[in-house]
């Protein structure tokens, strides 16, 4: 039953890795001031999606009771380590590389990814 309630984590995991991991040449040529809001805001709204869907299946699922009554902590630790791998991997491709400003809103949306589900369920 842990993958009936995280596939649509899943699936968005391996979206952000076929994005994370594309050559620089496949990146959109724009001004770099408008390119790096953009950017930023991008990297802060997929992870927190992703960590709001982790929190949801790791819930959900009823196979590992640890992940189930940790879901809040293991779902934000991983995303928060999925970006930072995502972030590496990229110094590997070419025209990419490492940017801490998007570990940062990597991290940063984990975190909201969180807050948006204790607003929704907890509150």
């Amino acid at each position: 039953m842990f993958l009936r309630y995280n596939l649509f984590a899943i699936l968005w995991i391996l979206l952000i890795l076929l994005l994370g991991l594309a050559p620089g040449e496949s990146m959109p040529a724009t001004n770099i001031w408008d390119f790096l809001s953009f950017d930023k805001v991008a990297h802060f709204s997929v992870f927190a999606i992703l960590a709001f869907l982790l929190i949801i299946g790791f819930t959900k699922q009823y196979t590992f009771r640890f992940v189930r009554y940790k879901a809040e902590i293991l779902a934000i630790v991983f995303s928060v380590i999925y970006g930072i791998a995502i972030e590496v991997a990229q110094s590997f491709i070419p025209g990419r590389g490492v940017e801490y400003a998007d570990v940062f809103a990597n991290s940063l949306g984990a975190l909201s990814g969180w807050l948006i589900f204790y607003l929704i369920y907890k509150a």
